[in-house]
């Protein structure tokens, strides 16, 4: 059921011109051009395994923190699945469904890895299985208190993706 309802949006999605696909997140003025070549919103039932990780993406990912500014217990989720490819970029993601009851609705601050041939993200949700709404924060943004976006202390669930540069 909730795999007919996704592949729903997915169409509705697809069927909007390319330019609103990209106002898809809470706050569109932190998506970098370069995020602009891939869809924002991928299925993580069509994410592939991979044998092996390329290098550039190996140990690549987002920290999540329990306190503003990286402070608290930290909670690092790196990528391991192929999510989607073009001719400029492969993506890698990892996805959360639920992020347990220590760590559910306490966590406050993120940062993502980014670097000239690496540059990750993180889309978090307010509910588990990716419900009740959703925000994008991008490696680009250094550390992120989630205060600053209303997010704080809210997300149970999300996806991880690095953006492997060709």
């Amino acid at each position: 059921m909730i795999f007919k309802r996704l592949a729903q949006a997915l169409a509705l999605l697809a069927a909007m011109p390319h330019g609103s696909l990209h106002a898809t997140p809470v706050f569109d003025d932190a998506v970098p051009a370069w995020a602009k070549s891939r869809p924002l919103k991928l299925d993580p039932a069509r994410f592939r395994p991979v044998s092996i990780l390329p290098m550039a993406v190996r140990n690549k990912g987002c920290t999540f923190y329990e306190h503003r500014n990286g402070g608290g217990e930290a909670w690092r989720k790196t990528v391991s699945w192929l999510a989607y490819s073009n001719s400029s970029t492969d993506t890698y993601a990892q996805y959360v469904t639920t992020v347990g009851s220590w760590w559910n609705d306490r966590i406050s601050s993120i940062r993502c890895d980014e670097s000239a041939s690496v540059r990750c993200s993180a889309e978090v949700w307010r509910d588990v299985n990716r419900g009740g709404g959703d925000a994008i924060f991008w490696g680009s943004q250094g550390m992120v208190n989630l205060d600053k976006y209303g997010w704080n202390d809210i997300v149970s669930s999300y996806m991880v993706f690095c953006d492997r540069l060709k």
